[in-house]
């Protein structure tokens, strides 16, 4: 079943074989690169006469890139100078992407490769972007599934940018919606969170997530939790507005214990009682102050990353480059 239409088509494509292009962020994926890259190149051949595969080598350890080389066919390889995760290697490949469409997939087998059809003709019937919705999360932990839709409930309240749940970065992208993504100048890229906010017409397709063939997922907990933070900081300053209510309120607080404070006094004498009191309310007090800290200094972060320039990635090498 097909998920519900973000904003409506207008008018169909006159073109039935589009010039594609695959980005494929890869990192340490060695063992089985070689023969994703048969069977893309193989699929990709009975959609378009004309088509490229190009492999962004995220900082790998392994053959990686030596593995990419020794590929035939219509293949380009940039590498990364070091790790500079997934975000920045997506980056890094539309930027030098080349086709009509770009199509963004994994190298680890899980994305299948028809899917990549049903994208095409929704491009043809007049998508720009076509992303691709996972029917269920059953290879994950339960303790992930609940976090991931907590996020997204929270990041559907908090932004005013619709992020479709469940939906990755495996997805096609109308050139115009490259061109889009090229002109964000941000450091700190939520890439889900661009896909929706440069806009264009967009459709979500359901898909099953097949299993890997090699490796593991590079995403532990503490990587998808600063992706989660970057999502949150980067798409909303609803935290910061948020705070300042409830600094307001305890403030508001304080003032009426205060004044019961004083009343108190003035009918019941000072008691040397009251050091339990004296002592949540400090504890309590400074836990939302430190908290408040905390919101604050990680927006302050976001700040001083983006003011320092610094690109999103260093490229070592290429390979399959015109005059490289």
């Amino acid at each position: 079943m097909t998920p519900p239409t973000d904003s409506p088509a207008i008018a169909p494509r006159s073109t039935a074989r589009p010039w594609i292009t695959c980005v494929v962020p890869a990192y340490n994926e060695a063992e089985s690169i070689a023969e994703f890259l048969c069977g893309l190149c193989a699929h990709l051949a009975g959609l378009s006469e004309r088509f490229e595969v190009l492999v962004v080598d995220d900082g790998s350890i392994d053959a990686t890139s030596q593995q990419v080389i020794a590929q035939p066919g219509p293949i380009r390889l940039l590498t990364l100078s070091r790790n500079f995760g997934k975000e920045a290697a997506i980056s890094a490949g539309l930027e030098e992407a080349d086709g009509e469409v770009v199509v963004i997939i994994d190298a680890d087998f899980q994305h299948p490769f028809p899917v990549i059809d049903e994208f095409i003709e929704h491009w043809q019937q007049g998508y720009d972007m076509v992303y691709a919705v996972r029917r269920e999360r059953n290879t994950d932990s339960k303790l992930r599934r609940q976090l991931s839709r907590m996020f997204y409930q929270i990041m559907s309240r908090m932004s005013s940018v619709r992020i479709p749940e469940d939906a990755g970065d495996f997805r096609l992208l109308d050139r115009k919606v490259v061109h889009a993504l090229r002109r964000v100048p941000e450091s700190n890229r939520f890439m889900k969170g661009l896909y929706s906010w440069v806009g264009f017409r967009s459709i979500g397709i359901s898909f099953t997530i097949e299993e890997r063939r090699s490796s593991s997922s590079k995403f532990n907990f503490l990587k998808l939790l600063d992706l989660a933070t970057t999502g949150l900081t980067s798409f909303s300053n609803l935290p910061l507005r948020l705070w300042v209510g409830v600094g307001s309120l305890i403030s508001l607080l304080s003032i009426f214990y205060a004044i019961y404070i004083l009343m108190e006094t003035l009918i019941f004498g000072n008691p040397l009682a009251g050091w339990a009191t004296l002592v949540v309310a400090v504890t309590f007090l400074g836990g939302v102050q430190l908290l408040s800290i905390g919101i604050l200094g990680e927006y302050l972060a976001r700040i001083f990353n983006e003011v320092k320039r610094r690109p999103n990635y260093i490229i070592a090498a290429k390979h399959g480059f015109p005059n490289e």
